[in-house]
């Protein structure tokens, strides 16, 4: 397959996502707000998944180990609220929704 069938694809896919995002908002901010407790390290930690940071990055502006952060990043991609990208050669963290 060529690159720009490819990039149709990926296009199509991206404005999919986009419209379920928006028509499920409701519901996907109830299921947010269930599994994060306002305040908690667990939502701060989902709130770093910028797709820039590592697990090392969130430890350090944390002030905690990175096995610590580690064990709520299983957490929150077990629950489908972050998934993990490569980018530069490295492993960071993104928000799903």
């Amino acid at each position: 397959m060529n690159s720009d069938k490819l990039e149709k694809i990926e296009a199509t896919l991206d404005g999919i996502y986009s419209l379920l995002l928006l028509l499920n908002q409701d519901k996907l901010n109830e299921v947010k707000n269930s599994l994060l407790k306002s305040g908690s390290v667990k939502e701060r930690i989902y709130e770093m998944c910028d797709g820039t940071k590592t697990a090392e990055d969130m430890a350090q502006s944390l002030g905690k180990k990175s096995g610590y952060v580690n064990s709520y990043l299983s957490r929150l991609r077990r629950e489908g609220l972050i998934r993990n990208v490569a980018r530069d050669g490295k492993q960071v963290y993104q928000q799903v929704f």
